[in-house]
């Protein structure tokens, strides 16, 4: 499990206060919240990326940052080199992460034989989020957190994303995704949270 303990973080004001929760194996969580509430901050302080005021966040009863291969996390396409092609991440996130996923099985099913060795620079934005969808599959991660992993794609490549975060968690995986909306992802989640008064809370 993926265990949040009296988590405090603060950037320019306190976002989150003495925030407690337990993320389970096996299990798919959504957080609706609007811009601005904290989402992403939350992501940042759960992956160790920002520092914390108190608290903390175990992986497997270990700290996150002894434990990051089990946590991934990729924010934004904007994180994104473009002028790295997306197999060079694809490559990358499989040694970093030990994967023995395959590769050219990820970018079959996505559709993206024809650009992943493309440069970045040249892709559309759901070009791009696939390519982030399949580093989360290649990085084959016991905790997956996604920060509006639906932007971008198309009806089909919903659909696909959906029934691939259903697959993950029947293999005892743990998915954390945000949205903007509550209808877009409720039917597809176990657990829904929200942001309120700086805690987490589940709706």
């Amino acid at each position: 499990m993926l265990e949040v303990r009296n988590l405090s973080i603060k950037t320019r004001h306190l976002v989150f206060d003495d925030v407690s929760y337990t993320f389970e194996k096996g299990k798919l969580y959504g957080i609706v919240a609007v811009n601005g509430s904290g989402k992403t901050t939350l992501f940042r302080g759960l992956t160790g990326l920002i520092p914390t005021i108190q608290g903390s966040v175990l992986v497997e009863g270990m700290p996150v940052s002894r434990n990051r291969r089990r946590v991934f996390y990729y924010e934004s396409f904007e994180w994104l080199d473009g002028n790295l092609s997306g197999m060079d991440y694809l490559v990358f996130v499989r040694d970093m992460w030990h994967s023995s996923v395959q590769i050219d099985e990820i970018t079959a099913l996505w559709d993206m034989d024809e650009y992943i060795r493309v440069p970045i620079r040249k892709y559309s934005l759901g070009m791009k989020q696939r390519l982030i969808i399949a580093m989360y599959l290649v990085a084959d991660a016991e905790y997956m957190i996604m920060d509006e992993i639906t932007n971008g794609l198309d009806e089909k490549n919903r659909s696909l994303l959906f029934q691939t975060l259903r697959s993950l968690c029947a293999e005892n995986k743990m998915i954390l995704i945000s949205s903007h909306y509550k209808e877009d992802i409720q039917e597809l989640c176990d657990v829904m949270l929200t942001i309120d008064s700086q805690k987490l809370r589940e709706v």
